[in-house]
Formats: structure tokens, sequence, C-alpha cells
């Protein structure tokens, strides 16, 4: 009964304050002016919002997911029309602070056979951050722990161009700085360009331990030593000594050890690194360099169980393509082996040019494009790493056999870019080096001749040190007899 009155008492109420019909009709023609204008603005919101969304999904950077790139085009009738292109942009990570582009590796005549200029030596930090090329640069190598002494060296190598850059760094262990001033001020001179860096945009990250001559060891508790003296001293932890200057913090540390001299004691003293590393400070990076060659148990035999067992601590790996000749393209390329052996995030290690990988395993455009092409569709592969970045950036070289004695200016890292980027720099061939290993087709190759073993299957066998083919320096390695 109630309702019945509330619906008669609202319908006089309207009625009461119902306007002249003339009145009535200009209300309405307003209502319906506003209603169009109001959904003409909507539209064009719309649209205004969903081009800029467009936008900058095509640049957008150092996302590994895929992107799209519209465009366009006047078809055959003479109407435009719209195609879209999916555009991979893939993480770019470089190596910095070996100066690789001095090493004096020679690609005709090997190890120690080239005379190398200072002119065209590693330049400061900063300067390979502002090309725009990288997403991480690694710093590489504090080489020299362990023992139980908690105390490290890094070593970089020495080149002096326009400031003090390079050199040892050692902590002793006792809580001061004891370097001379030099080294200090080397030092915080690399943490200025690290701020600059960070400032762009590009991640820094610590490499610990490098090739196997380089005495770094692990005894029992240097594990959860080692994570505290790093968390503190580089990443977000507090310390009265930071190398690299007050307030220089590190976006993270990766663990690149190439040898294992006592399983039982290294690696659950590698785990525990690692675990601590990511309890202590969860937001840096934590990440493992092992090297593509599988050994026989199916892993890397220097730290594949420390990626099985630390899995969920690490960030992703960098797996070593080059430099193992048995595992690098074209002779026995085993990325889809990997993805078996750890689900996250891979990246693609690489060397800068023919002269960086010392026993081989350089990438030129067909064969990087080829590389690429096998990997860019699985969702695991994240980018690429170069080694280094003296080597592939100006004003290095890139030397060739095409053109060896006038090498042109080295651009591989903006290569490196493009191809991650979507655009096509080679022939691919995308069904070479995919084979399974033969353990009948090892042979022993010269690390010098790597180029011409590439590019005409007749390098001769190296069998010994005395062989006239390998040249008066050379550098053999063990590699899958070439197919032609």
């Amino acid at each position: 009964m109630s309702e019945t009155v509330n619906v008669y008492a609202a319908d006089a109420i309207v009625k009461e304050a119902s306007p002249p019909p003339r009145n009535r009709v200009k209300i309405i023609v307003a209502s319906i002016v506003g209603a169009i204008v109001i959904i003409a603005v909507a539209l064009l919101a719309y649209f205004l919002t969903r081009n800029k969304s467009s936008a900058s999904s095509v640049t957008g950077t150092g996302s590994p997911a895929t992107q799209v790139n519209t465009t366009s085009t006047v078809g055959s009738s003479g109407t435009n029309s719209t195609t879209t292109t999916p555009v991979k942009k893939g993480k770019l990570l470089g190596y910095y602070g070996q100066n690789a582009i001095a090493n004096g590796v020679d690609i005709m005549l090997g190890t120690n056979s080239r005379n190398t200029s200072t002119s065209n030596y590693q330049r400061p930090l900063a300067y390979y951050c502002q090309t725009g090329f990288y997403d991480t640069v690694n710093l590489a190598f504090l080489n020299i722990f362990g023992g139980g002494q908690n105390t490290f060296t890094i070593t970089f190598a020495s080149f002096n161009l326009t400031t003090p850059y390079g050199g040892h760094y050692t902590y002793n262990g006792d809580g001061k700085e004891s370097n001379d001033d030099g080294v200090v001020q080397g030092y915080a001179n690399i943490g200025a360009d690290i701020k600059t860096c960070q400032a762009l945009g590009v991640k820094i990250v610590l490499s610990l331990g490098g090739d196997k001559v380089s005495p770094y060891t692990f005894v029992a508790g240097d594990g959860l030593a080692y994570a505290t003296l790093f968390y503190n001293m580089f990443l977000d932890g507090t310390s009265s000594v930071r190398p690299f200057g007050a307030g220089v913090i590190l976006d993270g540390i990766e663990m690149d050890v190439e040898k294992n001299d006592d399983p039982a004691v290294w690696n659950p003293e590698m785990i525990a690194l690692l675990t601590n590393l990511k309890k202590l400070s969860p937001k840096s990076q934590v990440a493992v360099v092992p090297q593509c060659f599988l050994g026989t148990t199916g892993q890397d035999q220097n730290v594949g169980d420390v990626i099985a067992s630390a899995a969920s601590s690490i960030d992703y790996l960098i797996i070593q393509y080059y430099n193992n000749p048995v595992c690098s393209y074209p002779y026995g390329f085993n990325y889809e082996i990997w993805t078996s052996l750890y689900s996250g995030p891979l990246i693609i290690g690489l060397a800068g040019d023919w002269t960086s990988a010392i026993s081989g395993g350089f990438l030129d455009d067909n064969s990087l494009q080829t590389v690429y092409d096998l990997v860019k569709n699985d969702s695991q592969f994240t980018g690429f790493s170069v080694y280094d970045v003296s080597s592939s950036n100006p004003p290095a070289f890139a030397w060739s056999y095409l053109d060896y004695s006038n090498p042109p200016i080295s651009h591989y890292s903006q290569t490196l870019r493009d191809v991650l980027d979507g655009q096509t720099i080679g022939v691919s061939s995308a069904a070479l080096g995919t084979g399974p290993l033969r353990n009948t087709s090892i042979a022993m190759r010269c690390g010098g001749t790597w180029v011409e073993a590439n590019s005409t299957c007749s390098n001769a066998i190296c069998s010994d040190t005395s062989s006239a083919n390998c040249g008066a320096n050379q550098n053999c390695f063990q590699n899958l007899s070439p197919v032609c």
C-alpha cells in the first residue's frame, strides 16, 4: 500500500514541475546536442590514448617481450593499409674491465702475435653506457677471494688515457682502506661512472671469478662470509670501506666460476654465497655464468650442481658460447638442452671479436642471425652478452681474414643491439648448429686460425706444438671436425 502511494506522489511532483511544451522542446534539443558533444570527446580521447600506447610499445627498451611496430603502407589499389611487424627487444649485457682489445691475439698467428696500440684501448665506463646499447654492464673481475681470509682483489686491465682507471684494488680484511691514493682515486672515478650509467638506466653488476687460472678458492664458511662482505661493500649494506666510493651501490653480483677444485666443499659454499646474497639483498641481481660445455653428467662440470640447487636464488644465467668450441655454433650449439637445466631467463654469451675469443666462437653476421633465429621464439631467451665492450665498439678494429691488413672499425655491439631489436643483419642457415656431439669427430685445431677453420674447413689439424701450420705462438683447442 505504501509503495502505491509513493509512486502516485512522485508522479504528481513530476507533473507539477513540468515546463510548458515550447520550453520542453528546447530542453530536449539541448540534451541531444550535449550528448553528441560528450560522445565526440570520449571517442577523441580513446583514439589519442590508443595511439600513444602503440607508440610506447615500439620505443620501450630492455624488455624481452614481443612488441608491435605499426606502419602504414599503400596497397595495390592505392588505398592505405596497416601492417604490424613484431619487434623483439632483448637484453644486451657487456663486460667491462679487461681491455680485451689489447690481449695480443692474432687471428692468423695465434696468441701474443699482434701488436696493439693504446689509441684503441678501453675507454671509461661511462663511454660505453652512453652508447645506449647495453641494459647491464658487468665489471670484470673480482678474481681473487676465498680461503677463509675474507679478503679479495679486483683486477682491471691497466690502461691510462684521460683519467687514472684500472689496476688492482685489494681489501685486506681488516675493515680499513689500504690501497694507495692513486688506486683509491681510480676506483672513485669508476664509481662516478657507475652513477652516470645507472642514471641512464644501465645496471652495473660485479663479476666474481673469471678464468680458471685466477686464484679464487672456497673453504668451509666462505659462502656466508663473502655474501655478507660483498653485500656490505658493494650492494645496499653498509661498510666503512666501499671500493667504488661512498654512496655507490651496484645492481648485482654474478658468479663466473670456471673451476671446481673440491666439489664436496666448493658446491655448498657457492650455493651458500648465492642464496645468502639473495636473502640479504632481494632486489639485487644474482646471476651465474656456466660454460656451454656439458660434461659426462650432462651439466656444467663446475657450477652445474650449484645451478640446480640454488635456482630459486638465481635471476638469470649467462651461458658462455665462446672459448668452448665443442658447443659453440656451428659445431654443437646446445641451447635447447640448457632450457631443460634451468627454467629461468637465459643469456647467450658471445665474443666481441675474433681476437676476444682466444679459442674461437665469434659469430659473424650470418652466424649471429642463424643463432638468433634458432632461439628467438624460446620464452627463456632473454638476450646476448658480449665479451667485451672494448673489442666491440669504436675505436676498436673488427679483425677479419677478409681484410686482415686493413680492418674496419668495430661496431659489433651495435650489430647485437640491431638483431635483438628485430633487424635482419645476415643470412640465416637455421638448420645448422643443432647436430649432436660425436666423440669420433673431435680434433685438435688452432685457436689463432679459427676463422679459416670456420670459413674453409681446410685448416690443418694441430697435433702438437711443433706443427708449422699453427704459427709460432699457437693456441690449440678441441673442436669438432667441420663438415663441409
